[in-house]
């Protein structure tokens, strides 16, 4: 049981069902209606979502150590033989059943999605800015895989970007909050380059960029009312707090607490972006 546990926390179920949640969102944005459809590639985008996290912290034991010694690996709770077994047979067993499950268009993103995520893992995040723009444009594809489901690509690339932008600018962030253990083992990220109170800065000028492009659609008729109230209401004063947080005080303390933020109200805006023809 005590094993169970920590797979389930090792995979990061909330950022699987976020995962999920872009494609059911973007889903409903390009017009589905009937849930069926959606739910395999929402089911195997988060599943996928978690075999990414499977591998980060394998290759991240190290950083983790200094950085979240509290997680699987570091902790004991589990080997990094065993996560990397369980990493090789989720893969070989998902890919497998997605080829049955998914149309053409949706696997073959998803197998992309599976070599890029190792590719962040084993290296590219390692880099400065190339780690966290990769992270982010995988995030941000999530909301097209809905869409495709539906035909209605073109929908879905206004969320897809929001994401984008957003999760840039939360990886900065964390970046910075993980500085101190990347350092350690060699990383080049932008936090160690730079420093992380100013990577941190960078990151809450995105998250800025990303607050004020937020309700445009809205403003242009591209998207509805509802939408614009919402995103206005909901998801902008947070992300402005978060990057006041952020640059009032720059420091891990609170960089741990503004990721968290940052999570929350990416949940909700998700959610947000379904409505956005309302």
């Amino acid at each position: 049981m005590r094993r169970l546990l920590a797979i389930l926390e090792i995979l990061r179920p909330h950022n699987m069902i976020a995962a999920g949640a872009c494609v059911c969102s973007s889903y409903v944005l390009s017009g589905g209606r009937d849930a069926g459809p959606a739910v395999w590639p929402a089911v195997f985008t988060a599943l996928v979502t978690g075999l990414g996290n499977l591998i980060n912290d394998f290759f991240d034991a190290d950083i983790d150590r200094v950085n979240k010694p509290q997680r699987p690996i570091p902790s004991g709770k589990l080997t990094r033989g065993g996560v990397l077994r369980f990493y090789a047979a989720g893969t070989a067993l998902i890919t497998t059943l997605m080829i049955f499950a998914l149309p053409p268009a949706v696997f073959a993103l998803m197998v992309v999605w599976e070599a890029l995520l190792f590719t962040y893992a084993i290296r590219v995040k390692r880099v400065a800015l190339f780690g966290n723009i990769l992270i982010g444009a995988v995030c941000a594809s999530a909301f097209l895989v809905g869409a495709m489901v539906t035909g209605a690509l073109g929908i879905a690339v206004i969320p897809a970007l929001f994401a984008f932008v957003f999760v840039l600018g939360r990886e900065l962030v964390k970046g910075a909050e993980d500085v101190e253990g990347d350092r350690l083992a060699g990383a080049r990220t932008l936090a160690v380059r730079c420093g992380a109170a100013r990577a941190a800065q960078w990151g809450a000028m995105v998250l800025f960029v990303c607050a004020v492009a937020a309700p445009v659609p809205a403003l242009v008729r591209y998207f509805g009312t509802t939408y614009g109230i919402l995103m206005e209401v909901l998801v902008v004063p947070g992300i402005l707090c978060a990057a006041y947080f952020v640059l009032a005080s720059p420091r891990k303390t609170v960089f741990g607490r503004v990721s968290w933020l940052l999570k929350i109200e990416m949940l909700v805006g998700i959610v947000v972006m379904g409505l956005g023809r309302v």
